[in-house]
């Protein structure tokens, strides 16, 4: 499978479609509506080419624009079955599946619970991912740790996220408009001004106009720094940006709405206040935004009691504890269907992984079986040809093992090979390199696979089990009868396969046996 974020060469038809896919990622915060649409093709073009990979990231950009259009329940949907469809992610994929869960369990008022997936998404991160991810993962680790109280670990992610954001504009402003935000929500307006100067700065710097979501944020940092004129014109300009600049999220119209009627009760001019909250109640007339249809609420009764209408203020305060705790009561609710559905994706996955290790098992024995070899095998002789090492097996099989059965019953032949199994389970602990690893092949057969075999690791380690079965007291189990084991050894010639491997093994193992059994012939 070719990984999306790797370096091999493309046909032109997925080169193309890995393209689009980074249009996607621009499109999906500019345009979320249009951004399914994309998405939904896109996959079909995956599908169609059988390109996993980006089917999967096609997938997740659909629950991404899902997500940002306020319907966080069918975004976790989308998420959950997409790991249920698919075993194994790419790199990047595995990152934006636990970072878009950080997403919708923010949504949803889960601030714990998405602080994990978004540590999970930033655990998951390496050097070679896209920049725009990497910093959108911490800045996201940012905003939860500052939700959640832990202001000095919040700045060194947002420090981190700023490191990779500089040189990119619209990046760099993230970064500094959620830093600005997070000041602004803790009431530090001397801090919350550097921020506001520095976002000024940086859309000088990048010949970038700043767009809805942050011209928001500067409304709110001069309303908290008493200048409501200055609040009054960012707040317009951000409400002309939303349209034609490239706005965050679907709730950017209505919260910027909200934002100029605050300003203009604050300003005295509540009966415009009342209009323009109207208009904010209107942009989130659909379903979703609940948190921002209580927050208009709530301004609604201070803006009624501004004008002087009590009785509507006091309707409307009640309305609005009434929106708060059925948000309340909805939030709760999703949160259980979401991590409900999380929670039977990973027993599901767990459930799947545990019967494929069990699979991959001798029952008998504990040691891995024939299934694992023939799969593993020559995924480690590829590895430790190209990292310049040795690989090398030990092939045995205990002598006159039938004699065993026949003299002393099965049961007695069973405890053999257990304790045979803990002999080499012991004997390959010690070996050099990577995932060596002791295997039953069946019967009385068993095979020690040795990853860095240099300088005759793999001859020593089967002299060493030789000599510790037959040094082993096995009068427990066969009394008057000593066991014993013969063995071939092999190492990976240049050129040289898994069948070539074993099959010289095996040459050997019979020359061993041939040449008077309990020895072992490494050529």
């Amino acid at each position: 499978m070719v990984s999306v974020t790797g370096h091999v060469a493309l046909d032109p038809a997925r080169a193309l479609l890995r393209r689009d896919l980074a249009a996607l990622d621009d499109l999906v915060g500019a345009d979320p509506q249009r951004a399914e649409a994309l998405a939904g093709e896109l996959a079909e073009r995956a599908s169609a080419l059988g390109d996993a990979d980006a089917l999967v990231l096609a997938r997740l950009g659909l629950a991404e624009a899902v997500q940002r259009t306020g319907d966080s329940a069918a975004a976790a949907r989308l998420i959950t079955d997409l790991r249920a469809q698919h075993d194994h992610l790419g790199p990047e994929a595995a990152v934006r599946v636990p970072w878009l869960l950080a997403r919708v369990f923010t949504d949803l008022g889960d601030r714990p619970t998405a602080l994990e997936h978004a540590l999970d998404a930033a655990a998951a991160c390496s050097d070679d991912l896209p920049r725009r991810l990497r910093t959108r993962v911490f800045v996201k680790v940012a905003d939860l740790l500052d939700e959640l109280g832990a202001y000095e670990d919040s700045r060194t992610w947002y420090e981190r996220a700023e490191e990779l954001a500089v040189g990119d504009g619209q990046l760099h402003l993230l970064v500094v408009n959620n830093r600005a935000y997070s000041e602004l929500e803790r009431r530090d307006a001397v801090a919350a001004r550097r921020e506001m100067a520095l976002l000024h700065e940086l859309s000088a710097r990048y010949d970038r106009p700043l767009n809805a979501n942050t011209l928001d944020t500067v409304a709110r940092v001069h309303l908290l720094c008493g200048e409501p004129e200055l609040a009054e014109a960012a707040a317009r300009a951000a409400i002309e940006a939303n349209s034609a600049m490239d706005a965050k999220n679907g709730d950017d119209a209505p919260v910027c709405l909200l934002t100029l009627a605050v300003v203009l009760r604050v300003r005295g001019e509540v009966a415009a206040a009342s209009r323009v909250l109207d208009e904010a109640r209107a942009a989130c007339a659909r379903e979703g935004f609940g948190t921002v249809r209580s927050q208009i609420l709530a301004e609604q009764a201070e803006v009624f009691a501004a004008l002087g209408d009590y009785r509507a203020a006091f309707e409307t305060h009640k309305a609005f504890h009434a929106a708060d705790r059925e948000l309340l009561s909805e939030q709760r609710e999703a949160q259980a269907r979401a991590r409900q559905a999380v929670f039977e994706i990973d027993v599901a996955r767990q459930e799947a992984a545990r019967y494929r290790e069990e699979a991959r098992r001798d029952p008998l024995t504990g040691l891995r079986n024939r299934l694992f070899v023939d799969e593993r095998l020559p995924e480690l002789l590829t590895a430790s040809r190209s990292q310049g090492r040795v690989a090398g097996v030990v092939l045995l099989d205990l002598d006159h093992f039938k004699a065993v059965n026949d003299t002393y019953s099965h049961e007695a032949g069973d405890e053999v090979l257990r304790r045979l199994a803990r002999i080499l389970t012991d004997a390959v602990d010690g070996c050099p390199g990577p995932e060596s690893f002791a295997a039953r092949l069946g019967g009385e057969e068993f095979l020690l696979v040795v990853t860095d075999a240099r300088s005759g690791c793999a001859a020593d380690l089967g002299e060493r089990v030789r000599r510790t079965v037959e040094e082993t007291d096995w009068s427990a189990v066969t009394p008057g009868r000593a066991i014993t084991v013969s063995a071939g050894v092999a190492t990976l010639a240049p050129g040289g396969d898994k069948a070539s491997l074993l099959a010289l093994a095996d040459a050997r193992l019979y020359a061993a046996k041939a040449a008077g059994r309990n020895r072992v012939d490494a050529g």
